[in-house]
């Protein structure tokens, strides 16, 4: 990092920096162009790719895909994750749509979820599953799940399923040409789901860290 930055270089620096530690994220280009006052996105694409050329960001596919290093440490300098809230997953019948919302962010310490990505939350809607944990937390009405998409998944592990167009959180367990999404529930009324593998419902992904909601 021995490049020195111009000093529009410098302000576009302070202004990623700033943003991710007021929102736990980076900016978008749409973000930086307002910020920064810059005519077309093309314009803040060359300023960030000057900053990576210099060794001050590294510029991912992912969206908001920016990270800062560390000038001292020469470490990505990024401890928080924003995972987009994209809906409900529903612990009980499938009936709310799977429709991508955009509910928010949640901002996550990197260390509790490691360097997984293509990560999501959803908000649990129901009680079929709240006697299941993961890592010590259970799955109960309104908490959060972190979800990692199209994740490889092995018979127990809690998955996130699309029933006929609606998102459900169940257990997962296959059977030859069977797949049995199956309740963990103080209720019961909750009874599993049985599907044909070659059906229309997929596996949408596996449920990775359920994080308390104080607000219920």
């Amino acid at each position: 990092m021995d490049e020195k930055l111009t000093d529009r270089q410098e302000k576009v620096l302070s202004t990623i920096r700033n943003f991710f530690f007021d929102n736990g994220y980076a900016p978008s280009l749409t973000e930086l162009q307002g910020m920064l006052k810059i005519s077309t996105k093309r314009g803040v694409v060359n300023h960030l790719e000057a900053l990576e050329k210099k060794g001050y960001i590294i510029r991912t596919s992912e969206a908001r895909g920016i990270q800062i290093i560390d000038e001292a440490k020469e470490e990505v300098y990024e401890y928080l994750v924003g995972i987009p809230i994209l809906g409900y997953a529903n612990a009980g019948t499938p009936m709310v749509l799977a429709d991508e919302q955009n509910l928010g962010i949640l901002q996550v310490d990197r260390s509790l979820i490691g360097n997984k990505k293509n990560l999501f939350g959803l908000i649990i809607k129901g009680d079929s599953m709240n006697m299941r944990s993961l890592d010590g937390k259970r799955l109960e009405e309104g908490h959060y799940l972190v979800v990692q998409k199209d994740k490889e998944y092995e018979n127990g592990d809690v998955v996130v399923a699309i029933v006929d167009g609606c998102a459900t959180v169940k257990n997962i367990k296959k059977e030859k040409d069977i797949v049995i999404l199956y309740p963990q529930s103080s209720n019961s009324l909750h009874k599993p789901i049985y599907l044909d593998s070659n059906s229309n419902s997929m596996i949408n992904g596996k449920v990775i860290k359920v994080l308390d909601n104080p607000n219920i």
